[in-house]
């Protein structure tokens, strides 16, 4: 048998592996599905703020141990 031959066999096999794979999936519905998009947006919201004040409090204390602050 070709390469070629067994290649395309390959493949064939394994898209119907993934459409085997694909159908095992439990998509969520529409309700749930927006409320984890709030919890994700919110989660991030607070995490870029705890970020921000880190970054805030840093910079402030390296700037007085530099002598550069206020």
């Amino acid at each position: 048998m070709s390469k070629i031959a067994e290649g395309a066999r390959g493949l064939g096999e394994f898209l119907r592996d993934c459409r085997s794979e694909f159908d095992k999936i439990a998509w969520p519905k529409g309700k749930e599905l927006v409320d984890s998009t709030w919890v994700v947006g919110a989660v991030i919201l607070l995490l870029s703020l705890f970020v921000f004040v880190c970054d805030q409090v840093l910079t402030l204390f390296l700037k007085l141990l530099v002598g550069l602050g206020a």
